[in-house]
């Protein structure tokens, strides 16, 4: 762990690397020129069911478990490669950047919600002994720093099941059926909960622990993710 500190930072201190995607930049940039002009930033009004703007929304208002859901970014671009390289390639101060444009996400649009307290998706103990961290959890705390929120761990997933970017979409929602549960006396009764996670693709996750959450109580369960996947629109002809 230390060795892997020393790295990050003498990777940080002697180059200057685009927060997004990792490519080089110059002296004084600092986005490289592909994510300045092309970062997949949400704009616009957005579908509170699925988080995309209206204008790529496809899920016919069709309703998940949880209040809300919404993320400053499309699945994307730099934006992707930022995801990854926080996710899978021990890249864990990529989690600063992406929580950064997460708060102020959470300020514009669920700037009149008082949350009680953020918590995240949990990993599960095997997880945990395969993966240096947990990205979400990650999220979480930087988001908890930028928004003064309380962070709260009380979720926990009760057993594996397949990695959901493995599983096919229509299955999603069954491969992740009651594995979570909120742990032994953390109360979350009559709390509004804003839940984080790094993507929303199905919303299948994010709905089963609201399901969890609101069974033990909770008021309200509203998720914030660093991006979600959409379809892109066809070009009109």
């Amino acid at each position: 762990m230390i060795e892997k500190i020393k790295n990050d930072l003498l990777w940080l201190a002697f180059t200057n690397h685009c927060p997004y995607c990792g490519s080089l930049l110059g002296k004084d940039e600092k986005l490289c020129k592909n994510c300045l002009e092309n970062l997949p930033v949400i704009k616009g009004e957005r579908c509170t069911f699925c988080g995309a703007g209206k204008d790529r929304c496809s899920c016919k208002k069709h309703r998940l478990k949880y209040d809300g859901v919404i993320a400053p970014f499309y699945y994307e671009d730099g934006v992707c490669e930022c995801i990854r390289r926080l996710k899978f390639r021990g890249k864990d101060f990529a989690a600063y950047t992406l929580a950064k444009d997460m708060a102020e996400c959470v300020e514009k649009e669920y700037g009149g919600i008082g949350f009680d307290f953020i918590t995240f998706v949990p990993f599960s103990l095997r997880q945990k002994a395969q993966r240096p961290y947990n990205q979400s959890e990650l999220l979480a705390q930087e988001l908890s720093s930028f928004t003064k929120i309380p962070l709260k761990n009380c979720l926990v997933k009760l057993y594996d099941s397949s990695t959901q970017h493995e599983t096919e979409k229509n299955k999603r929602r069954g491969n992740v059926f009651g594995i979570y549960d909120v742990k032994n006396g953390a109360d979350v009764r009559n709390k509004t909960v804003l839940l984080v996670d790094d993507i929303k693709t199905t919303g299948a996750t994010l709905s089963e622990c609201a399901v969890i959450l609101k069974i033990r109580g909770a008021k309200a369960v509203y998720c914030v993710t660093a991006a979600v996947s959409a379809k892109k629109k066809k070009n009109s002809t």
